[in-house]
């Protein structure tokens, strides 16, 4: 909405990379105020470090505010019993909750594409998932005081690739 402080998730990988560019080409026509958060798992060292670089040059070729959010997702996984990709999450949606209600911002911009939402329906079906889990993930959602929004989630994989090679923009892969 015209006005909103929004936090925007970087990865630095295709699908987050699209999203912050296209929040940005939106900034000054719709008065947004984008802040870019890039958390780094503490998994991957070496491509964790390249990434968290990535996306802070990204972020100041923008001119934009970031923060960078280093977290030790290995050791809270094994004190909660978690698998890695669960204590990710927990840890990650902590940050953006704590992050967001720092910054007085009332949306979270996540990256999520149809690509996921299709990975996340076919999890939960093979987990044996009842109806709530087969919706898949929610293209807006309430997280405390703020609220998720996924502005790609009905784009594909491929025209977010497109997307990237028009405008000439780099991306990491992990």
């Amino acid at each position: 909405s015209p006005g909103d402080r929004i936090l925007v998730a970087v990865s630095g990988g295709p699908d987050s990379v699209c999203l912050l560019h296209i929040l940005n080409r939106c900034r000054k026509e719709m008065a947004l105020s984008l802040h870019v958060v890039h958390i780094n798992h503490g998994i991957r060292k070496r491509e964790s470090k390249r990434e968290e670089k990535f996306v802070s040059h990204l972020a100041g070729r923008m001119d934009l505010p970031i923060t960078v959010k280093s977290l030790d997702v290995p050791s809270y996984a094994r004190r909660k019993k978690l698998t890695v990709e669960e204590a990710a999450r927990d840890m990650r949606y902590s940050a953006f909750e704590q992050l967001a209600g720092k910054l007085n911002a009332k949306k979270i911009a996540l990256g999520h594409t149809a690509s996921d939402q299709v990975e996340t329906v076919l999890m939960h079906l093979l987990r044996g998932s009842g109806p709530q889990g087969l919706s898949g993930i929610p293209p807006v959602r309430k997280l405390g005081s703020t609220v998720i929004v996924r502005p790609l989630i009905e784009v594909n994989r491929e025209e977010i690739l497109n997307y990237l090679k028009k405008n000439k923009l780099t991306f990491c892969l992990d």
